[in-house]
Parts: C-alpha cells; sequence; structure tokens
C-alpha cells in the first residue's frame, strides 16, 4: 500500500505528456492532472497571424491584428501608427525600433528624398545642356561617354578636378551637416525636417493643406530616390545617356520621333 501511494502523483502536481504518453483511459488523464506546456493564459492572449488564410478555422485566428498598408501581410509596426506624413507602414526590417530611430530615420528618408528629387531633375537637364553651357564658357564638358552624366557606375566621377572638386564638395556637406547639428543642440524642434524653406508659401495654410504637401513631398521624393538609382542603372546597361533611351519625355516631339524612327524604334 506504502508502494502503490508513493507513486500516486500529487494531485497539486501536474503532469505534462508533450509526447502522449499516457492513455486517453488512464486515470492520470482522467483525473485531470495531464496539463499542457503552455498555460491558459498565454494562449488566451497569443495573437495568431493568418494573411495567406492558412487556417481551416478561421476561429482561431486572432482579428484585431491590425497589418501594414503597404505589407498586408505583416503586422503594422508598433510605432508607425499613420501619424506620420507618408507613413504607411512599411518597416520590415525594423529600422524604426524606438522612438529615437524614428526620428533619426525620419530625418534620413526626407534628406535623401530632397536629395533625390532635384538629381532626378538634374541629371537630364545636364545630359541636354552640360555641353552647350560649357561651350559657351569654352571649357571641357564633364560628361561621361555617350554623353552620359558622371555616376559612380560608368566611371564618371574620374571626370571631376581633382583635389579641388571633392575638397569642395566634402566641405560644402560637412559645413551643413555642422550647422544641422548644432542648431539641433541650441533648439528642440518638434518637426527636425521643417528648415523653414517655403519661398512661394507653397506649404499651406489648414493644417490639411500642411498634410497633403508633406506627404507630397515623401511620396514624390521616394519616386525620385527610385527615379535616380533607375537613371544609373540604365546607362551602366545600355551604355547610353538616358534622354537619348526614352527621348519621348526629355526632348521635343519632333527630335523624339525622328530619334526613336532613326533608332529602329518604330
Amino acid at each position: 500500500l506504502a508502494a502503490d501511494t508513493a507513486t500516486v502523483p500529487s494531485p497539486e502536481k501536474p503532469i505534462f505528456d508533450p509526447l502522449g504518453l499516457y492513455s486517453a483511459n488512464s486515470h492520470e488523464r482522467l483525473d485531470g492532472l495531464i496539463k499542457p506546456l503552455e498555460s491558459s493564459t498565454l494562449s488566451e492572449t497569443k495573437e495568431i497571424f493568418d494573411p495567406l488564410r492558412l487556417y481551416s478555422d478561421q476561429s482561431e485566428v486572432s482579428g484585431k491584428v491590425e497589418t501594414s498598408a503597404a505589407l498586408p501581410f505583416l503586422p503594422r509596426p508598433a510605432l508607425l501608427d499613420g501619424s506620420l506624413p507618408g507613413d504607411r507602414g512599411f518597416d520590415p526590417f525594423n529600422f524604426a525600433s524606438d522612438a529615437n530611430s524614428l526620428q533619426w530615420q525620419r530625418k534620413a528618408e526626407l534628406k535623401h528624398a530632397r536629395l533625390a528629387m532635384l538629381s532626378a531633375a538634374g541629371w537630364p537637364i545636364a545630359e541636354l545642356m552640360h555641353k552647350n553651357i560649357a561651350d559657351a564658357f569654352d571649357l571641357a564638358p564633364l560628361l561621361a561617354s555617350n554623353d552620359r552624366v558622371p555616376s559612380i557606375l560608368n566611371d564618371g566621377l574620374s571626370h571631376a578636378h581633382f583635389p579641388a572638386f571633392w575638397i569642395a564638395t566634402i566641405a560644402v556637406a560637412a559645413a551643413l551637416e555642422i550647422t544641422e547639428s548644432v542648431a539641433e543642440n541650441l533648439s528642440c524642434k518638434l518637426n527636425p525636417t521643417d528648415y523653414g524653406f517655403d519661398p512661394l508659401n507653397l506649404g499651406g495654410k489648414t493644417d490639411e493643406q500642411k498634410r497633403f504637401m508633406q506627404e507630397a513631398e515623401v511620396f514624390n521624393g521616394r519616386l525620385g530616390m527610385l527615379a535616380i538609382v533607375g537613371f544609373a542603372a540604365q546607362e551602366f546597361v545600355l551604355k547610353s545617356a538616358v534622354v537619348d533611351q526614352i527621348p519621348i519625355f526629355f526632348k521635343p516631339l519632333n527630335v523624339a520621333f525622328e530619334q526613336l524612327m532613326t533608332s529602329g524604334a518604330m
């Protein structure tokens, strides 16, 4: 009797059976001593996300999971709640893991977006007008082979005058960054990307108008970043200027059609 009593588990001590070794009619299972590995509280609060509807029983799926607008098969990042202009919940690598990271990433995106918009406009303008301007001032043109804009992919940056060009470029960039860092330490702006530059007063007067213009800047800046990468890749692969590859976007229609007919594209 003592031996039998020793082998009976205490009702207060749970038994875990992940391999299912206890039969369905065993007294341990009938007495409710077999417990799941996960507690009931965890299983109740655990969210199940099923964007591809792989679960046959959709009642098991959590219905309150908010998905990202940009990536509807992923949950929305916690900090990207749509309050910032241009926020569509796109952060698959979790770069904005905290508030400081989000602020830094926001500034970096807008800086690159503004540079990309200027570059996307300046790239074809340079290919169209650089030679004429250089001839007017009796200077040697700095375009790369086949009249392409100098870029890191076509070795065009080697055409710049050394070391004066790079010294001036790095000095200007450093001066701008140092000035911004000093200003941030001396003041606290709610919007660190607002530099007060709006000479034409296009920023809008009402909150709705301001929001629209801020989102327009972000969206066009993202498009500009894609465009400038596309320009560089196209010219690297096709070995010709982007204004000659798609002249209908950059040249008068008569010139564009003549060029396309000559090249056999039409």
